[in-house]
């Protein structure tokens, strides 16, 4: 099965059953977990247009992110996500359609979202968070972004720094002659770190006495800050990478 269609028929209300706690928690890190394989195992093509000239784009870390609309009590609730309606009711987000490229402040993500209507959409997408590209069969325009290449000689050819994928996909070749970005679905399942972490600086979320949805301090309880200090950080653990 392709990541299209892997996405396409991806049920997790059906998959977690009535798990609770801790189970169900567990049996979500599964389901993203084979959906991250798949990413992970393809690449983004970049080609020039009516040429051989070509970039693959690997990604080699993913973080999930998903986030169910509506007030239900068994809703999936993810209040980190860009795209999704505002908390104060004034403007619901339309639904992206399959595989848009969403370019935001922390990267690029691959955007899986559902439903009929904002109401009640699945807001689901991957923050391509680390790559790397194989430009061996880039034939023309060939210059360096210095800056890039830094960052890939820094870490056995692996890009850290997940807003440097805007440069990987979108610099390669001029707007001029034109250029595609296709996803290509791997051959064969790379192999992933036997266990998943936390995403990089992601906060709890809780309602605070106006109802609203707010960050939770550094101060407030017991646990991990964020990379940042000011949070507390978000226990799931979404964030997958190619061993």
């Amino acid at each position: 099965m392709n990541l299209k269609e892997k996405i396409k028929t991806l049920d997790l209300h059906a998959q977690i059953g009535d798990l609770k706690g801790v189970d169900k928690e567990n049996k979500i890190v599964e389901i993203f977990r084979n959906v991250a394989q798949q990413i992970l195992s393809g690449y983004f093509l970049v080609q020039k247009n009516q040429s051989d000239s070509c970039v693959k784009v690997h990604p080699t870390c993913v973080e999930i992110y998903y986030h169910e609309e509506g007030d239900r009590g068994d809703k999936i609730k993810d209040y980190i996500v860009y795209h999704r309606n505002n908390d104060d009711g004034k403007m619901d987000k339309s639904l992206f359609p399959l595989g848009i490229l969403h370019n935001h402040v922390s990267g690029i993500d691959m955007t899986f979202e559902k439903g009929d209507n904002p109401q009640d959409a699945i807001r689901m997408s991957a923050l391509i968070r680390e790559f790397r590209m194989d430009d061996s069969k880039k034939l023309e325009d060939n210059y360096c972004m210095d800056y890039l290449e830094l960052k890939r000689n820094r870490r056995g050819n692996i890009v850290t720094k997940p807003t440097y994928l805007y440069d990987a996909l979108y610099s390669q070749f001029s707007v001029f002659d034109g250029f595609s970005i296709q996803w290509v679905d791997g051959e064969n399942l790379v192999e992933l770190e036997e266990e998943s972490e936390v995403r990089v600086n992601v906060p709890q979320f809780k309602r605070d006495e106006r109802n609203m949805v707010v960050k939770v301090l550094a101060s407030e309880g017991d646990g991990d800050a964020t990379a940042n200090k000011m949070y507390r950080q978000c226990l799931r653990k979404w964030n997958f990478k190619v061993k």
